[in-house]
């Protein structure tokens, strides 16, 4: 393209100004990962909602005024990490009022109701119960406090939501300039979202690397064995295994640093994306005691597919399932038919030609 242009006689600097128009149109004619991103909203909702449910009965003995970190030391100047609405009082009703609405406003993000508003709300009510006792938590709360902050400028709520059902029948001009700039700083948003999670791989594998446990491929046996996250009889049918826990341990160290340059390779991309799903829901697994730091991650991960893959992956689905129902066995009962001689519930016939 670039020589065929070089031939036709273009100078230099309309190069320029052609490949700077094409990127103010990459970024400003169309919203990437809106499917990656309401399902992401999803998750880091969901989780934030089970972070709450998860401690409702105890509430006021883990997160309360007089529970295991006192208002008092909370509210004192070495006890403070942060800004946190719980300070403000010690009142016992000021700390219920705060945890249950910072709940409804953990569900309502889920649902997508109000979306930019309620992720402001949720970063709110999450970041003042984070605060009030950082003992608690698994490490997952800091890069959710980093994502949730970009995701007030992703439009997160364009799929699997309530805005989305109540705007289904509102064509938004994609030639509006407040179109474009949503776009822009939507796109910029998943851009630094993406960024993020490739700092956190390459950081963390660079740390590993100079760890004597990941050098000499035991890490994974202490990890497993540990009293906080291990799972007894679980873990064991791998930490006995020395060859594959010097495998999964060596892998671990490989993928992280290695996961920011297979993004750059298309095709190499989803394998990426598919690995570091299977590693931290691994993770989710045999160490239970980080499922919010490992589903957080995965929510992450989901915004790098483009919405061209989960299309792919749903037409795919469908298509099994249709060949699933062609192929049932010659003895099974066949559906009752009505009048017309259709199946209740089959698609039209220009469905299935269709497909």
């Amino acid at each position: 393209m670039n020589s065929a242009i070089k031939h036709s006689g273009t100078s230099f600097p309309e190069r320029i100004g052609l490949w700077i128009n094409g990127q103010v149109n990459f970024w400003s004619s169309y919203r990437h990962a809106l499917i990656g991103s309401s399902l992401a909203r999803v998750i880091l909702g969901g989780l934030g909602f089970y972070f709450y449910l998860r401690d409702y009965a105890e509430r006021a003995y883990l997160w309360g005024p007089d529970g295991t970190w006192p208002w008092q030391n909370f509210t004192a100047i070495d006890g403070m990490q942060g800004f946190s609405l719980y300070s403000v009082s010690k009142s016992h009703t000021w700390f219920e009022i705060i945890f249950h609405l910072g709940m409804l406003s953990a569900l309502l993000f889920m649902l997508g109701w109000k979306t930019r508003a309620t992720n402001v709300l949720h970063y709110v009510f999450l970041w003042s119960l984070h605060q009030r006792n950082p003992v608690l938590l698994d490490g997952g709360d800091n890069i959710t406090a980093i994502i949730l902050v970009f995701f007030v400028f992703i439009d997160s709520g364009a799929r699997f939501s309530l805005d989305a059902r109540a705007g289904k029948g509102r064509q938004e001009g994609r030639k509006e300039f407040t179109y474009r700039v949503g776009s822009v700083l939507h796109n910029a948003g998943v851009l630094a979202v993406i960024l993020q999670i490739c700092t956190v791989y390459l950081v963390s594998g660079m740390y590993k690397v100079q760890g004597e446990r990941w050098q000499n491929g035991t890490a994974l046996y202490y990890i497993l064995r540990t009293n906080e996250f291990g799972w007894p009889g679980v873990n064991r049918l791998i930490y006995e295994n020395a060859t594959l826990v010097v495998a999964i341990t060596y892998a671990t160290v490989f993928f992280q640093l290695a996961f920011t340059f297979l993004l750059l390779n298309r095709k190499l991309r989803m394998v990426a994306v598919a690995g570091g799903i299977a590693m931290h829901l691994g993770i989710a697994f045999h160490m239970a005691g980080l499922i919010n730091f490992s589903l957080t991650v995965v929510a992450i991960e989901l915004i790098i597919m483009e919405d061209v893959h989960y299309l792919r992956l749903a037409q795919f689905v469908r298509r099994n399932r249709l060949n699933d129902s062609d192929t049932a066995s010659p003895g099974s009962p066949s559906p009752r038919q009505d009048n017309s001689g259709a199946s209740p519930g089959a698609p039209p016939a220009n469905v299935l030609a269709s497909k």
